[in-house]
């Protein structure tokens, strides 16, 4: 994005006068519909058709070129063939045009002159100072303004509201933006954002006053930099942004190392992000609608995390709890004096838990629903209220009246509640009308899995922006040829991580020899930079206890390798200490452009795909963030004794973790990905050990 980031994107955003090159009445004209919008939203700026021979378009009088013009518009909107957009473009910001948007497809999404047409476009931008909405989009549209820069047809029925639209997918803009559920500020279809992306328009956000919330559709972030620094920003004008990103599936990812990669594919890396930016994630459409909806209209954020649910059924509170499990959400126990303070409200068959259910007696008075939601709110342990109540579209009036009662009595509750209250359909259909207008004050949810996954992720969301960016490498750099295993730990011990003590022979009787000197039992593995996986090459032999066992084992290990790889480059055996007690982890790299390296931490060994435990997060890691990583799989249970084994020692593997993140900081630019498998952690105070090193450099990826 260009330096004068402000005034271009003010102009693109909130234009005061607006050129339409390409104008035209042709009905199927992307220009058509971006005048006919312009008019039909009561756009009060200047609007300026541009053609080269028509007189008037639409009524307005019309301008042959933009050099034409006296004053240089806010913005172009730029309705022409693709290869036509780079000279009108050019004439655009020659004559001080700050912002465009580019509505043709024909660009990078296309095929090389689409590139190399896209790379002009940006070229310009740059030299020019210019904001340019997409190319490939369906443009954009300003509600409160009328400011309709929008190639399709806009509905009628979009209500002016608080929220931001930014979609790099027209389609999903278009169907988010009318769901009817919450007003908006703005909507953005991207498109290809080529020279202006999400981050630019949230800094724009960030201090426009019609906006409170933005939510983002997403296929990649290209500059999570840029994308930090305006969160920072979002986070400081207390305006929550919510993320829904296409591309989720393993289909999408590849994997580049022999288990990391597979424990560790591209939603994890964005997941990683989204949390360390403070971005919540959404899981769908669904989804997106109900935070959005949450975030717009709670009336204050949780200050605990603890969340009471109450209803007036029993096995439909027990259902909403068991949702509540699955989505992560607290269900703390209810205190003595908040439980004694409920039993005096309902009858005695009540049972004052948390999910609580108040029985039918609430129907007959809202009074007691009212001051149950006190008394949930005054215990210490709570910070959010879940009304779950379901009083389906369908009813007739009659029947939906009965519900009345209950919606007034939290609407009640809500002007003086100590804990934020949240009204809550199971069915994704919501309530019926009648209920819903009683609450004006309340958050009013559907679906039970959207409105909970929605709640836990707003309080579990990280307000501060924990991303330092990538820092440049220091200048160590690795062979330029792939390294054998032998190598790899040769390398790794130069930066403090521990390994076993080895020897690389190439003969039987070198074999027996340095098997005597290391002290049996010994590990014998193939010593090969194409063999990777050594144990299917039958290049691995365990508990070598002899010299005549050593020499049997070079001899079978080296014939195995040349059958399986005839080709491949045998370098000999390497003789290995043998580490024979401790719990089996597996430690990895696995780099993730455009974050860099991401780290991988779960169960080791043989198991690893059967088993897939891990935790994942992009570098750098702290120790406490080693330590919090290994807490969140399953190995941690293993490493603390499991069925009388010894305690390992975890300390000393949340160490290594941190070791292999500074590592890659000093290597970053030339590795690919690093397998540690199987990391063995010994006893207490023992240490740890890498058994097996894989490290694939970059240029020789295989």
């Amino acid at each position: 994005m260009p330096a004068n980031t402000i005034h271009s994107m003010r102009a693109l955003m909130a234009p005061q006068s607006v050129a339409v090159v390409g104008a035209t009445e042709r009905a199927d004209a992307s220009s058509s519909y971006v005048m006919k919008n312009l008019m039909r939203f009561g756009y009060q700026g200047k609007i300026i058709p541009v053609h080269p021979k028509a007189e008037n378009v639409f009524g307005y009088q019309a301008a042959p070129s933009l050099s034409a013009l006296d004053t240089p518009p806010d913005v172009a909107v730029i309705g022409i063939a693709a290869d036509k957009v780079i000279s009108a473009l050019e004439e655009a910001g020659s004559i001080g045009v700050k912002a465009a948007v580019v509505l043709a497809s024909g660009f990078a999404e296309l095929d090389e002159a689409g590139r190399e047409r896209q790379s002009q476009l940006i070229e310009i931008a740059d030299r020019y100072g210019m904001a340019i909405c997409g190319p490939n989009c369906l443009g954009l549209f300003n509600l409160g303004s009328g400011a309709a820069l929008y190639s399709s047809s806009l509905s009628t029925n979009l209500e002016k509201g608080r929220f931001a639209i930014l979609s790099h997918s027209g389609a999903s803009a278009i169907a988010l933006g009318n769901t009817g559920r919450f007003g908006l500020s703005h909507i953005v279809s991207s498109g290809n954002s080529a020279a202006t992306d999400i981050p630019d328009y949230l800094e724009f956000l960030a201090t426009d006053e019609a906006t409170s919330a933005v939510g983002i559709v997403l296929e990649a972030i290209r500059e999570p930099e840029k994308l930090a620094a305006a969160m920072e920003k979002m986070h400081a004008a207390g305006k929550p942004v919510i993320a829904l990103r296409a591309g989720r599936s393993a289909r999408g990812a590849q994997a580049t190392a022999a288990h990391t990669g597979s424990l560790a594919g591209s939603n994890e890396a964005y997941r990683s992000f989204f949390k360390r930016v403070g971005i919540i994630e959404v899981p769908d459409m669904d989804g997106f609608m109900e935070t959005a909806t949450l975030c717009l209209n709670l009336k204050q954020r949780p200050i605990k995390p603890g969340v009471a649910i109450v209803g007036v059924s029993g096995g439909g509170v027990a259902h909403v709890s068991d949702i509540a499990d699955e989505t992560g959400l607290s269900l703390p126990d209810l205190q003595p004096e908040t439980m004694a303070k409920i039993k005096t409200l309902l009858p005695p068959f009540a049972t004052p838990q948390n999910p609580l259910d108040t029985t039918g007696v609430v129907f007959a008075n809202g009074d007691i629903y009212r001051d149950v939601l006190h008394a949930l709110a005054d215990d210490r342990s709570i910070g959010l209220i879940v009304a779950a109540q379901d009083a389906p579209a369908g009813l007739d009036d009659l029947c939906a009246s009965e519900y009345l009662g209950i919606a007034e009595a939290i609407s009640t509750y809500a002007e003086t509640g100590k804990a934020p209250v949240v009204f809550m359909s199971n069915l994704s259909s919501g309530h019926h009308s009648d209920v819903e207008a009683k609450l004006p004050n309340v958050p009013v949810l559907r679906g039970t899995r959207s409105t909970l996954t929605a709640i836990a992720s707003l309080i579990a969301q990280d307000r501060t922006v924990s991303w330092p960016g990538r820092t440049a490498p220091e200048t160590k750099s690795l062979p330029a040829d792939a390294l054998t295993e032998r190598e790899a730990k040769t390398l790794l011990a130069a930066e403090g991580l521990p390994v076993p003590k080895e020897e690389l022979v190439t003969t039987a009787n070198a074999a027996a020899e340095a098997a005597t000197r290391l002290g049996f039992p010994v590990v014998m593995k193939i010593e090969s930079p194409d063999i990777l996986h050594k144990t299917e090459a039958g290049g691995v032999k365990l508990g070598i206890s002899s010299e005549a066992e050593a020499r049997t084992a070079f001899e079978t290990i080296m014939a195995s390798a040349h059958e399986y790889a005839p080709g491949a480059d045998l370098r000999g055996v390497s003789v290995q200490e043998m580490i024979s007690d401790g719990v089996e982890a597996l430690v990895g790299l696995v780099r993730h452009d455009p974050f860099g390296f991401g780290l991988v931490v779960g169960i080791g060994g043989v198991m690893v795909e059967l088993v897939k435990d891990s935790a994942f997060d992009l570098l750098p890691i702290d120790l406490a963030r080693a330590d919090a990583m290994i807490g969140e799989t399953k190995l941690a249970a293993l490493l603390e004794g499991y069925r009388g084994a010894p305690k390992a020692d975890r300390k000393a593997l949340a160490e290594l973790l941190v070791k292999l993140s500074d590592l890659a900081a000093k290597y970053g630019d030339d590795i690919e990905a690093i397998d540690l498998n199987p990391v063995a952690v010994l006893p207490e105070d023992k240490s740890v050990r890498v058994l097996d090193a894989l490290i694939i450099p970059r240029n020789t990826q295989q």
